[in-house]
């Protein structure tokens, strides 16, 4: 098995940084301070320097770009679904966790291969079972896909995009979700396990050329490899305890990226762990996946 140990690349530290992602597109890194609201964008050479942030009011989950990138981007925060411009203005599309507020919040989130944004929520408290996990395009209600889910988390398609991994943190689970070729989900089969009660909890993933998964470990302080078949192929250590999402991308195109977060920990903790919240990163020697985009003409057909 194969060991990496990632670095810190950002200045700056984050309270809880989640949905990292490549943007091929615009050549940059981007990622969000979930607590604070805030977006960031970043060239990586290798050290990040951040192009440009984003402010909204309350919780930002999740970002994923327009097609056209000049449209912006299609962000989840509190309870809703809405557009961010590149001005800093935000648009509210849908609201599907207004039922809930305020003790329900959006979380993590993507792009499908057809371009509809996948997004999920927990509660505030983790209370078991409050969350639920969403699809959503323009002109249509977000459509619930899945209900009496605890931390919806880590989404990631296979190359081929057959294959769907879902993430929900609060039991642990990896599910492998089967895709017709029109992006229906279809039977879901659990892919990887982690018992809750041992310190180790599946977060953000991404997925490889190779279809292989890397998975973020909040509380595990490593990322893992994982073949389609399971196995663990390699590990990625850091140096904090609380990775949170992760991405293949950069000028090689092989070099992972992890957001991580101080969230949670107490002073002696934060003592112990000087860069927790930081961005980090290390060559892994494998290529990521085009990020998929928001919006109708981005399908694995087109």
């Amino acid at each position: 098995m194969q060991e990496f140990e990632a670095r810190a690349i950002s200045p700056q530290h984050y309270e809880l940084g989640e949905c990292c992602r490549w943007d091929e597109a615009r050549n940059e890194l981007s990622w969000v301070d979930v607590l604070k609201g805030r977006f960031f964008r970043a060239v990586a050479n290798p050290e990040l320097s951040i192009v440009s942030s984003y402010q909204v009011e309350g919780f930002l989950s999740a970002v994923a770009p327009y097609r056209l990138r000049s449209d912006g981007w299609i962000i989840a925060t509190n309870q809703s679904i809405s557009r961010l411009f590149e001005s800093g203005d935000v648009e509210e599309l849908a609201r599907p966790e207004a039922r809930n507020s305020p003790s329900v919040r959006m979380n993590d989130g993507l792009c499908d291969p057809w371009g509809r944004f996948l997004v999920g929520s927990m509660a505030l408290d983790v209370a078991l079972g409050r969350g639920s996990f969403y699809r959503f395009e323009v002109g249509r209600e977000p459509e619930l896909l899945f209900s009496s889910v605890t931390v919806s988390n880590g989404v990631g398609f296979s190359p081929d995009a057959r294959t769907m991994y879902y993430v929900d943190s609060g039991p642990g689970t990896v599910h492998a979700i089967a895709v017709d070729a029109n992006g229906a989900l279809g039977e879901r089969n659990l892919f990887l396990y982690f018992d809750p009660r041992e310190v180790l909890t599946p977060d953000g993933l991404c997925v490889d050329e190779d279809g292989c998964l890397w998975v973020a470990f909040w509380d595990g302080g490593e990322v893992r490899q994982f073949a389609p078949s399971g196995e663990q192929l390699s590990r990625v250590v850091l140096p904090v305890s609380r990775p949170t999402s992760c991405a293949i991308g950069g000028e090689s195109g092989t070099t992972l990226f992890i957001t991580t977060a101080r969230d949670g920990l107490n002073e002696r903790q934060i003592s112990k762990e000087p860069d927790a919240g930081r961005v980090f990163s290390v060559d892994v020697g494998v290529r990521g996946l085009k990020l998929n985009a928001f919006g109708p003409g981005s399908g694995p057909r087109d």
